[in-house]
Protein backbone atom coordinates (compact mmCIF):
# COMPACT_ATOMS: atom_id res chain seq x y z
CA UNK A 1 0.00 0.00 0.00
CA UNK A 2 1.69 2.73 -1.06
CA UNK A 3 1.34 6.71 -0.35
CA UNK A 4 -0.72 7.16 -3.92
CA UNK A 5 -3.01 4.42 -3.29
CA UNK A 6 -3.30 5.52 0.60
CA UNK A 7 -4.31 9.01 -0.52
CA UNK A 8 -6.69 8.09 -3.33
CA UNK A 9 -8.00 5.82 -0.52
CA UNK A 10 -8.38 8.94 1.89
CA UNK A 11 -10.12 10.70 -1.17
CA UNK A 12 -13.06 8.71 -1.28
CA UNK A 13 -16.23 9.32 0.65
CA UNK A 14 -15.69 7.77 4.06
CA UNK A 15 -18.82 5.15 3.64
CA UNK A 16 -17.03 4.26 0.16
CA UNK A 17 -13.94 3.57 1.82
CA UNK A 18 -14.91 2.28 4.81
CA UNK A 19 -16.86 -0.50 2.58
CA UNK A 20 -13.08 -1.25 0.81
CA UNK A 21 -11.28 -0.88 3.98
CA UNK A 22 -13.91 -3.27 5.59
CA UNK A 23 -15.52 -5.37 3.20
CA UNK A 24 -12.27 -6.60 1.76
CA UNK A 25 -10.86 -7.45 5.00
CA UNK A 26 -14.07 -9.66 5.94
CA UNK A 27 -14.16 -11.25 2.13
CA UNK A 28 -11.12 -12.08 2.57
CA UNK A 29 -11.60 -13.92 6.10
CA UNK A 30 -14.15 -15.85 4.73
CA UNK A 31 -13.07 -16.96 1.93
CA UNK A 32 -10.11 -18.10 3.34
CA UNK A 33 -12.41 -19.75 5.89
CA UNK A 34 -14.04 -21.87 3.21
CA UNK A 35 -10.88 -22.86 1.58
CA UNK A 36 -9.46 -24.28 5.23
CA UNK A 37 -12.87 -26.14 5.95
CA UNK A 38 -12.62 -27.69 2.25
CA UNK A 39 -8.58 -29.07 2.65
CA UNK A 40 -8.17 -30.07 6.45
CA UNK A 41 -10.82 -32.04 8.61
CA UNK A 42 -11.44 -31.06 11.94
CA UNK A 43 -9.38 -33.64 12.94
CA UNK A 44 -6.79 -31.98 11.65
CA UNK A 45 -7.67 -28.83 13.63
CA UNK A 46 -7.95 -30.08 16.30
CA UNK A 47 -4.31 -31.55 16.28
CA UNK A 48 -2.90 -28.35 15.54
CA UNK A 49 -4.43 -26.07 17.75
CA UNK A 50 -2.18 -26.09 20.58
CA UNK A 51 1.01 -24.87 17.80
CA UNK A 52 -1.49 -23.15 15.81
CA UNK A 53 -2.53 -20.63 19.23
CA UNK A 54 1.16 -20.08 20.08
CA UNK A 55 1.82 -19.07 16.67
CA UNK A 56 -1.21 -17.25 16.30
CA UNK A 57 -0.18 -15.00 19.94
CA UNK A 58 2.71 -14.28 18.45
CA UNK A 59 1.32 -13.08 15.32
CA UNK A 60 -1.43 -11.00 17.44
CA UNK A 61 1.33 -9.43 19.59
CA UNK A 62 3.43 -8.23 16.59
CA UNK A 63 -0.19 -6.69 14.68
CA UNK A 64 -0.52 -4.87 17.95
CA UNK A 65 2.31 -3.50 17.60
CA UNK A 66 2.41 -2.58 14.40
CA UNK A 67 -1.19 -1.13 14.41
CA UNK A 68 -0.49 1.11 18.05
CA UNK A 69 2.46 2.14 15.87
CA UNK A 70 0.90 3.45 12.45
CA UNK A 71 -2.68 4.94 14.31
CA UNK A 72 0.28 6.83 16.75
CA UNK A 73 2.13 8.17 13.50
CA UNK A 74 -1.24 8.80 11.89
CA UNK A 75 -2.53 10.90 14.67
CA UNK A 76 0.58 12.84 15.00
CA UNK A 77 0.07 13.95 11.29
CA UNK A 78 -3.36 14.88 11.92
CA UNK A 79 -2.72 16.66 14.89
CA UNK A 80 0.43 18.56 13.07
CA UNK A 81 -1.74 19.56 10.34
CA UNK A 82 -4.66 20.91 12.95
CA UNK A 83 -2.37 22.33 14.73
CA UNK A 84 -0.66 24.22 11.54
CA UNK A 85 -4.23 25.04 10.38
CA UNK A 86 -5.44 26.97 13.80
CA UNK A 87 -1.72 28.78 13.97
CA UNK A 88 -1.81 30.35 10.29
CA UNK A 89 -5.59 31.18 10.86
CA UNK A 90 -4.68 32.94 14.44
CA UNK A 91 -2.07 34.59 12.98
CA UNK A 92 -4.39 35.84 10.49
CA UNK A 93 -7.07 37.02 12.82
CA UNK A 94 -4.61 38.86 14.40
CA UNK A 95 -3.69 41.14 12.13
CA UNK A 96 -6.98 41.98 11.34
CA UNK A 97 -7.34 42.55 15.09
CA UNK A 98 -4.81 45.01 14.47
CA UNK A 99 -5.78 46.59 11.57
CA UNK A 100 -8.15 49.37 13.24
CA UNK A 101 -4.90 50.84 15.08
CA UNK A 102 -4.12 52.70 12.01
CA UNK A 103 -6.91 54.76 12.89
CA UNK A 104 -5.27 58.01 11.48
CA UNK A 105 -7.29 60.09 8.90
CA UNK A 106 -4.29 59.65 6.61
CA UNK A 107 -4.49 55.84 7.20
CA UNK A 108 -8.05 54.83 5.93
CA UNK A 109 -6.92 53.56 2.45
CA UNK A 110 -4.33 51.64 4.25
CA UNK A 111 -7.00 50.47 6.65
CA UNK A 112 -9.68 49.32 3.26
CA UNK A 113 -6.30 47.59 1.85
CA UNK A 114 -5.32 45.53 5.04
CA UNK A 115 -8.71 44.44 5.24
CA UNK A 116 -9.04 43.34 1.71
CA UNK A 117 -5.71 41.83 1.36
CA UNK A 118 -7.15 39.34 4.36
CA UNK A 119 -10.47 38.47 2.56
CA UNK A 120 -8.51 38.18 -0.66
CA UNK A 121 -6.22 35.59 0.81
CA UNK A 122 -8.42 33.54 2.09
CA UNK A 123 -10.58 33.89 -0.44
CA UNK A 124 -7.87 32.27 -2.48
CA UNK A 125 -7.08 29.43 0.31
CA UNK A 126 -10.87 28.56 -0.11
CA UNK A 127 -11.07 28.68 -3.85
CA UNK A 128 -7.92 26.98 -5.14
CA UNK A 129 -5.72 25.91 -1.86
CA UNK A 130 -8.24 23.44 -0.43
CA UNK A 131 -9.36 21.60 -3.72
CA UNK A 132 -6.35 21.14 -4.39
CA UNK A 133 -5.20 19.43 -1.07
CA UNK A 134 -8.46 17.76 -0.85
CA UNK A 135 -7.01 16.10 -4.20
CA UNK A 136 -3.31 15.46 -2.07
CA UNK A 137 -1.56 17.67 -4.17
CA UNK A 138 0.52 20.71 -3.46
CA UNK A 139 -0.75 24.16 -4.43
CA UNK A 140 0.72 27.69 -4.37
CA UNK A 141 -2.41 29.27 -6.04
CA UNK A 142 -2.14 31.70 -3.08
CA UNK A 143 1.27 32.80 -2.95
CA UNK A 144 0.80 36.59 -4.80
CA UNK A 145 -2.46 36.92 -3.01
CA UNK A 146 -0.15 36.15 0.55
CA UNK A 147 2.86 38.21 -0.95
CA UNK A 148 0.43 41.01 -1.17
CA UNK A 149 -0.99 40.70 2.40
CA UNK A 150 2.88 41.02 3.90
CA UNK A 151 3.75 43.55 1.61
CA UNK A 152 0.74 45.67 2.91
CA UNK A 153 1.48 44.61 6.88
CA UNK A 154 4.71 45.14 6.92
CA UNK A 155 5.18 48.43 4.39
CA UNK A 156 2.55 50.20 6.60
CA UNK A 157 4.11 53.08 8.12
CA UNK A 158 3.58 53.69 11.94
CA UNK A 159 2.42 57.40 12.40
CA UNK A 160 1.69 56.80 16.32
CA UNK A 161 3.45 55.33 18.98
CA UNK A 162 0.94 52.36 19.74
CA UNK A 163 1.44 51.61 15.66
CA UNK A 164 5.05 51.82 16.35
CA UNK A 165 5.09 49.17 19.07
CA UNK A 166 2.16 47.05 17.22
CA UNK A 167 4.51 46.67 14.45
CA UNK A 168 7.17 44.47 15.85
CA UNK A 169 3.51 42.25 16.74
CA UNK A 170 2.66 42.81 13.60
CA UNK A 171 6.07 41.29 11.75
CA UNK A 172 5.86 38.52 13.70
CA UNK A 173 2.06 37.56 13.09
CA UNK A 174 3.42 37.87 9.27
CA UNK A 175 6.09 35.57 9.95
CA UNK A 176 3.85 32.86 11.93
CA UNK A 177 1.27 33.10 9.07
CA UNK A 178 4.21 32.42 6.50
CA UNK A 179 5.42 29.20 8.51
CA UNK A 180 2.26 27.66 8.91
CA UNK A 181 1.18 28.09 5.47
CA UNK A 182 4.10 26.66 4.60
CA UNK A 183 3.35 23.33 6.76
CA UNK A 184 -0.06 23.54 5.46
CA UNK A 185 0.74 23.31 1.90
CA UNK A 186 3.39 20.39 2.42
CA UNK A 187 0.62 18.58 3.73
CA UNK A 188 0.15 16.19 1.34
CA UNK A 189 3.84 15.26 1.51
CA UNK A 190 3.60 14.46 5.06
CA UNK A 191 2.30 11.01 5.52
CA UNK A 192 3.47 7.39 6.65
CA UNK A 193 6.79 5.72 5.19
CA UNK A 194 5.51 3.31 2.02
CA UNK A 195 7.28 0.79 4.70
CA UNK A 196 5.26 0.98 7.06
CA UNK A 197 2.30 0.85 5.31
CA UNK A 198 3.58 -2.47 3.96
CA UNK A 199 4.21 -3.82 7.07
CA UNK A 200 0.73 -2.82 8.77
CA UNK A 201 -0.94 -4.88 5.33
CA UNK A 202 1.54 -7.52 5.88
CA UNK A 203 0.61 -8.12 9.62
CA UNK A 204 -3.11 -7.72 8.60
CA UNK A 205 -2.89 -10.40 6.28
CA UNK A 206 -1.33 -12.63 8.63
CA UNK A 207 -3.59 -12.48 11.17
CA UNK A 208 -6.53 -12.86 8.87
CA UNK A 209 -4.65 -16.38 7.66
CA UNK A 210 -3.56 -17.54 11.01
CA UNK A 211 -6.82 -17.43 12.81
CA UNK A 212 -8.06 -20.20 10.73
CA UNK A 213 -4.78 -22.76 11.44
CA UNK A 214 -7.00 -23.60 14.39
CA UNK A 215 -10.72 -24.94 14.35
CA UNK A 216 -14.20 -24.84 16.13
CA UNK A 217 -16.64 -27.72 16.23
CA UNK A 218 -18.93 -24.88 15.13
CA UNK A 219 -18.04 -23.39 12.24
CA UNK A 220 -20.72 -20.73 12.35
CA UNK A 221 -19.43 -20.02 15.25
CA UNK A 222 -15.83 -19.88 14.10
CA UNK A 223 -17.17 -18.11 10.97
CA UNK A 224 -18.36 -15.24 13.05
CA UNK A 225 -15.31 -14.44 15.08
CA UNK A 226 -13.14 -14.52 11.76
CA UNK A 227 -15.44 -11.74 10.19
CA UNK A 228 -15.22 -9.69 13.72
CA UNK A 229 -11.47 -9.87 13.60
CA UNK A 230 -11.32 -9.13 9.67
CA UNK A 231 -13.57 -5.93 10.95
CA UNK A 232 -11.07 -4.78 13.34
CA UNK A 233 -8.43 -4.92 10.89
CA UNK A 234 -10.20 -2.78 8.38
CA UNK A 235 -11.30 -0.30 10.72
CA UNK A 236 -7.78 -0.26 11.74
CA UNK A 237 -6.58 0.18 8.01
CA UNK A 238 -9.32 2.81 7.74
CA UNK A 239 -8.53 5.14 10.40
CA UNK A 240 -5.04 4.98 10.05
CA UNK A 241 -5.35 6.00 5.99
CA UNK A 242 -7.47 8.81 7.36
CA UNK A 243 -5.87 10.68 10.01
CA UNK A 244 -2.66 10.64 7.57
CA UNK A 245 -4.44 12.43 5.40
CA UNK A 246 -6.17 14.92 6.98
CA UNK A 247 -6.77 17.47 4.28
CA UNK A 248 -7.43 14.88 1.44
CA UNK A 249 -11.28 13.79 0.79
CA UNK A 250 -14.86 15.03 0.82
CA UNK A 251 -15.21 16.15 3.22
CA UNK A 252 -11.58 16.10 4.63
CA UNK A 253 -11.23 15.81 8.54
CA UNK A 254 -9.91 19.28 8.48
CA UNK A 255 -12.41 21.81 7.42
CA UNK A 256 -11.38 25.58 5.53
CA UNK A 257 -13.56 26.94 7.74
CA UNK A 258 -11.55 29.39 9.56
CA UNK A 259 -10.60 31.07 6.18
CA UNK A 260 -14.48 31.08 5.38
CA UNK A 261 -14.94 33.15 8.63
CA UNK A 262 -11.61 35.43 7.58
CA UNK A 263 -13.24 36.42 4.36
CA UNK A 264 -16.05 38.27 5.71
CA UNK A 265 -13.27 40.53 7.50
CA UNK A 266 -14.79 44.19 7.22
Amino acid sequence: MDISLTTSLAGLPTPVAALLTVGIPVLVAIGLGNVMFAVFTQQDFTQNAFMASVKYGFVVEIYAAVAALTLVGAWNIYETARETLQKEAGALYMLALSVDSYNAPSQDGLRNDMRAAIRNYAGDVVSADWPSLQAGLPSTASDPSFQRLARVFLDAEPVTPAQQALAQNIAQWVAQAAEARIGRLSVASRTLSTLLWFLILVVSVAVLVFQWFFGSPNHGLHYAMGGVTAVIVGCVLLVAVKLSHPLVGVPPLLSARPFLELMQVQ
